[in-house]
């Protein structure tokens, strides 16, 4: 049985990864100073986080590393080896610039933009694409129907 490219059946945190080039993303964070005295916590390790904790739902730094540390053998087939302290994440999302995530979002939308589109009642468009959430981040990192 021929394996689909819809992703069906995959959770939605698998499916995003699936899409990210760690190298790309690492350079993209150093671009806008974010590897500056890193580590270990380098901008694909910190993306990966806060996707994560989007997709949880989470409001506190607690939520995310308590979950994280419960998880941490399933998150680390995606590339996250260990699980970021409160102070290391909060570190992070102070030194980071969100310059740095626009740019992910852009090119993440510049690479699908063929396929994602935002008439879902044009002909032709499968019924997943229809189900498409994105997420907005000048609403609190809530997802929204497009």
């Amino acid at each position: 049985m021929p394996k689909s490219s819809n992703f069906f059946g995959q959770p939605i945190y698998g499916q995003l990864i699936k899409s990210l080039d760690r190298e790309k993303i690492v350079e993209m964070s150093r671009k806008h100073g974010g590897e500056k005295y890193v580590k270990s916590f380098d901008g694909y390790t910190h993306l990966l986080t806060m996707l994560y904790a989007v997709i949880q739902r989470f409001d506190s730094l607690r939520e995310i590393e308590t979950s994280m540390t419960a998880e941490v053998r399933k998150l680390h087939h995606v590339g996250i080896g260990t699980v970021p302290k409160r102070s290391t994440l909060s570190d992070a999302n102070a030194r980071r610039s969100e310059k740095f995530f626009e740019e992910v979002y852009r090119n993440l939308y510049e690479a699908n933009k063929d396929i994602l589109s935002s008439d879902s009642r044009r002909n032709g468009t499968e019924e997943w694409i229809k189900q498409l959430r994105i997420i907005d981040s000048s609403f609190g990192f809530r997802f929204h129907a497009v």
